[in-house]
């Protein structure tokens, strides 16, 4: 699965290039028909020809950022990314399509193009595909800035030369082979869309560190890459990793952080919480194969040139519920004395003749470090051969036996529960 590409997003990008091309060729189509290379251009005509250049980039940016959400639904989140797209592309127009007519002008000027006098056309061409590689590469770049990750400025901009310098090489083949006019403009300006599409979501995936691959849920098969400094997983549309039409999936479930070379996976859900590898953790380091488990979905991580590890080397990966002993109770396990174990098999021993704290803060005596556990939980008292938990008004309660309690003795074998972290108790 290591270097898969995400076939289905690169057609997405690519279908989004063509439809901003062929729509944008519309005001295009206006703006160009009947004028030649040789006559002055007015002041009407080059603003006009300037708003047209600004739409065709603007839908051409517009939709291919609205296709990095790999939905076809036209919901909240599409439509602001594309007009986040349409907004920064049009702009970014003004200034590109400025330098690219100069230098156009300058390479037609070189090869005897003149008013009312026409000059080589191979000069032409070259001047075409050289304003169309400029244009094509300030536009990917400026679909790049739309994504609001610095990394992908530069590969946006790869793109958009790519597709521009290919975009502008068929422009002049179709205008030659259909004889010029209003076809070769349409197939042209679309297929330049497609070329930018295709390539800034190819050299996206070709540079992409690490992604996700959904394999069982609703989106089973999607891809998502990870990018940036930190990347959200839930049920809501502004997440980068949607998980949508699961009520087991919280709105927003569940966060991937970049730290150095690590990808680090924080649960942010409270009840239902987040598997990984069969263990539910509160945060843990992701390794290459690693299967994450969120409400029904399913999925794989995967790094790019990874080296697999044993499990046994995640040592910042906390067992489920991820509690783990700040300072080691008085008695121990091997003494005969009570413990809890939780649902990972790791036991801690209970102070005999006292009380033993338990919470998230870092004074107690056990810390459970779990979201749904309040900083001072509950403690166990042993005394005269009997054991008994205590709550300490957490928020979300201690229960013994699924029953919610105040204070309660313990049997051996009960089930004691901390808010959602889960105990065994062992006379």
């Amino acid at each position: 699965m290591n270097g898969t590409l995400n076939r289905r997003e690169l057609m997405m990008k690519a279908l989004a290039g063509l439809a901003g091309g062929a729509i944008g060729w519309l005001p295009v189509e206006l703006a160009t028909n009947g004028h030649s290379l040789t006559e002055v251009e007015t002041a009407a005509s080059l603003y006009f020809t300037y708003f047209a250049m600004c739409m065709l980039s603007g839908l051409i940016g517009g939709f291919i950022v609205a296709a990095e959400g790999q939905q076809i639904e036209l919901t909240r989140e599409t439509r602001n990314r594309f007009l986040r797209g349409f907004i920064i592309c049009a702009v970014i127009a003004i200034f590109s399509n400025y330098i690219s007519n100069r230098i156009f002008g300058a390479i037609l000027a070189i090869g005897g193009w003149s008013i009312n006098h026409e000059g080589s056309m191979a000069f032409l061409v070259i001047g075409r595909i050289t304003s169309w590689i400029v244009m094509g590469g300030l536009l990917g770049a400026g679909v790049g800035i739309a994504t609001f990750n610095i990394p992908n400025i530069g590969k946006g901009g790869l793109g958009g030369v790519i597709g521009g310098f290919i975009g502008g090489a068929l422009f002049d083949l179709i205008n030659y082979a259909s004889g010029g006019g209003l076809p070769a403009r349409l197939i042209g300006l679309s297929l330049i869309g497609l070329m930018i599409g295709l390539l800034i979501g190819l050299v996206q995936e070709l540079t992409k560190a690490a992604w996700i691959v959904v394999e069982k849920g609703r989106l089973r098969g999607r891809q998502f890459r990870i990018e940036g400094a930190r990347a959200s997983i839930g049920r809501a549309e502004e997440n980068p990793i949607g998980l949508f039409g699961d009520q087991g999936v919280q709105p927003r479930h569940a966060i991937i952080e970049r730290n150095g070379s690590d990808y680090v996976l924080k649960n942010l859900a409270v009840a239902a919480g987040t598997v990984v590898n069969g263990s539910r953790i509160e945060s843990a380091v992701l390794r290459e194969g690693d299967r994450i488990n969120i409400g029904g979905y399913e999925m794989v991580f995967h790094l790019r040139q990874a080296v697999r590890q044993p499990r046994a080397s995640l040592a910042t990966r906390a067992p489920s519920p991820a509690p783990a002993s700040a300072a080691a109770p008085a008695a121990s396990v091997a003494n005969g004395g009570p413990y809890l174990v939780d649902s990972s098999g790791q036991r801690y021993p209970l102070k005999c003749d006292s009380s033993t704290t338990l919470g998230r803060a870092l004074d107690n005596d056990i810390v459970v470090n779990h979201s749904s556990v309040s900083r001072h939980h509950a403690a166990i008292e042993s005394q005269n051969g009997s054991t008994k938990v205590r709550d300490l008004s957490s928020q979300n309660g201690t229960f013994v036996s699924e029953r919610r309690v105040t204070e309660a003795y313990l049997n051996d074998g009960d089930s004691v529960r901390l808010g959602d972290a889960p105990f065994t108790f062992r006379a």
